[in-house]
Order: structure tokens, then C-alpha cells, then sequence
């Protein structure tokens, strides 16, 4: 991953970049993998999570969509900070073209009216298995989870509720969660005794008191915090990603996990208002939705496609240990993003106080 670039140097980037020809029109999606001679030339800067979930994402996408359209790519993170994105829109010095967002923080963006609509011909012809998951702004590309997981070294048997997790006394150890109010509200309330299809509207001072109770046993990491301590073995149960929790377990960490109360969520791409190179971004995400990248998405990250006809051909037996299919669907929960939308940035601004207390 380039994680190595700063606001400076993409801005320069792009600059520099910015005589190699104009970008590509809507109507060039058709065209994506013409060859580079027929291509407009330019830049395309995403900005997502980092770390392994990055490198594969530009495997799986990024990379071979920027070399079918001969632009220069560069990375970046922090485009979930909705408080950074808001920033450079309302300045007027976006330097980010497409954002990877969940459905919270495309919500919030949506609410603080941060992106750019995307192009009507791009939904039109998006084949997913639920077009009511499309929004002016944005069409799923995938679904992914939020796991419970324990290190199997430090816990014997299996953890099957976030009750388990609280208990400090049964399952001593440091905790690991995210760094992000969502995921971590939601959890914190199911410790609590609130079953899963009461969650919400979320009782914010219910969960924030749950939080309190485990606190001084825990960590909040970002995406690619918590698959390094998970890694380093310096927690031994909590929350995670569950593409990042099988790259660790593939490099040799005894971790497992359960489906029970997992967390559920829709994956998006979205274009921020006034990103300098809008339509390659268009491009980018028409190019996600190409069965192709979202099959090579599945295969390098296990996230579990959009696409009818990709969704059809997943094995059955693969389908149970994947999000949001009909095997694991009933075990876990799908995050509310209308709600975070309009509770968002209370609720953030609440948590950040809490974190630096």
C-alpha cells in the first residue's frame, strides 16, 4: 500500500499531473478497457483504510482499472473521517477522488451533502441484488462483517456473545475494538442485554455506561491497529474485520471467530464534492461493478459481492462463512445507516470526548 503519501505530496501530484489530458466523460464507461491510446490520461487519488484491505483492493480494482485507463494512482487514508472530509468540501480544497465508505459514514456524507451525485448511467446499469440499496450517490459493491474473535492460545472453548467479551473475569486479557463510535455502540449494547433487532434508535447513555464497564480491559484501533495487535498477540478478544482477521490467521495466529451477533454492512464507493478528477472516479466504481473485480474482491478478501449473476455462482458451502449471505444473515445484524446518519456527528463528537477522558 502507499500509504506513505501526505496531503502534500498528492497535491503536488495531481498538479503535476493535471496537463496530461482531460478525463474521461460518463460515456466512456462502456470503454474502460480500451486500450491506453484511447484513454484520457490523469489521476485518480482514493483514500480508504490501509494495510492489507488496501493492497488488495487495489489487486483487486484500483490497479487494473488505472492501467486500463492509463492514469497515475495514489493512495491515501481517512476517507471515513467524515470531520476531514467535511473540511476540505466546505474549503473548497478537495484533494481526494473517491472515498471507501461504509453505509455510516455515506450517510453522514449524504446528510452534510459532501458528495457528488453519481452518474445515473452507472446505477442504471448496476445489476445488484438489491437496487433498493442504491442512493443518489452511491451503489454497493459489496457486503463485509464486523466479527467477535478470540485468541485460542489465551481462551479455551468458544466466546458466542459480547457478553462473553465483557466478562473479564472468565476471559481475562485485553479487549480490542474500533476506534469508530459505530460497530463499537452497537456491541457495547448487545453486552448489555439489548437484543439484536432492538437496537435501535440506539440508547446512547446505555451504551456509553456498557462502554465504561470495559474500558480499562480494552484498546480502540483503527482497522489496521487492530489486525496488528491481533497479530503482535497483545489482545485476546474483541471486534474486527473479518477479511483482516483471516490474512492473520493465514500468517499463522491462532485466532477463530463466530457469526453470532456479527455486525453487518454495506460497502461503498463514493465521490467527494469537488474532487478534482470526478469522472475517473466514475469510472472506478463502474469499473468495481464489472463482475470480474467483484469476483476478485471475493477471492482476495472474502467480501461477499452485489452482483446477481457473481452472487449466483458463489458455492454453497463457501456461502456460510461469508457476510450476508443467507447462511450467516439470520446470526448477525445490519448496522442502521439512516440512524448514524442523522446522529452521526453528536454521537462522534460524544465518543471523542469519552476516548480522551
Amino acid at each position: 500500500m502507499n500509504a506513505g503519501y501526505t496531503l502534500n505530496r498528492r497535491g503536488f501530484l495531481i498538479r503535476s499531473l493535471a496537463a496530461a489530458g482531460a478525463t474521461a466523460g460518463a460515456g466512456m464507461v462502456p470503454g474502460l478497457l480500451a486500450p491506453r491510446s484511447a484513454q484520457a490520461a490523469g489521476a485518480l487519488v482514493y483514500s480508504g483504510f490501509g494495510g492489507s484491505y488496501e493492497q488488495a483492493i487495489r489487486a483487486a480494482v484500483l490497479d487494473p482499472y488505472a492501467q486500463a485507463r492509463g492514469i497515475a494512482l495514489a493512495t491515501a487514508t481517512g476517507g471515513s473521517d467524515v470531520a476531514k472530509v467535511s473540511s476540505m468540501v466546505k474549503a473548497g480544497r478537495t484533494e481526494w477522488d473517491l472515498l471507501d465508505a461504509q453505509g455510516t459514514t455515506l450517510a453522514q456524507f449524504a446528510a452534510n451533502g459532501l458528495l457528488e451525485p453519481i452518474d445515473p448511467a452507472i446505477a442504471a446499469s448496476a445489476d445488484v441484488f438489491d437496487r433498493s440499496l442504491i442512493t443518489p450517490h452511491s451503489i454497493p459493491w459489496y457486503q463485509f462483517s464486523l466479527n467477535l474473535f478470540w485468541n485460542s492460545e489465551a481462551i479455551s472453548g468458544e466466546l458466542q456473545s459480547w457478553a462473553d467479551v465483557w466478562n473479564v473475569q472468565k476471559y481475562p486479557g485485553k479487549r480490542a475494538f474500533s476506534n469508530l463510535p459505530w460497530f463499537s455502540l452497537e456491541v457495547a449494547l448487545l453486552a448489555d442485554g439489548v437484543p439484536k433487532d432492538k437496537l435501535y434508535p440506539l440508547d446512547v447513555d446505555r451504551a456509553f455506561a456498557s462502554l465504561d464497564r470495559i474500558k480499562k480491559h480494552a484498546v480502540f484501533l483503527s482497522a489496521s491497529g487492530l489486525a496488528n495487535a491481533i497479530s503482535a498477540q497483545e489482545v485476546v478478544t474483541g471486534i474486527v474485520n473479518l477479511a483482516r482477521l483471516k490474512a492473520v490467521q493465514k500468517a499463522g495466529v491462532k485466532v477463530r471467530y463466530s457469526w453470532e451477533q456479527a455486525v453487518f454492512d454495506i460497502q461503498q464507493l463514493v465521490v467527494p464534492k469537488g474532487a478534482p478528477n470526478k469522472e475517473n472516479a466514475f469510472g472506478a466504481i463502474a469499473y468495481s461493478l464489472q463482475p470480474d473485480s467483484q469476483k476478485r474482491v471475493l477471492e482476495l478478501l472474502g467480501y461477499t459481492p452485489t452482483l446477481k449473476p457473481v452472487l449466483a455462482g458463489i458455492d454453497p458451502k463457501q456461502a456460510e462463512d461469508l457476510p450476508g449471505t443467507d447462511a450467516t444473515r439470520h446470526k448477525g445484524f445490519y448496522l442502521n445507516a439512516d440512524w448514524w446518519g442523522k446522529n452521526g456527528a453528536a454521537v462522534s463528537r460524544r465518543w471523542q470526548d469519552w476516548l480522551a477522558a
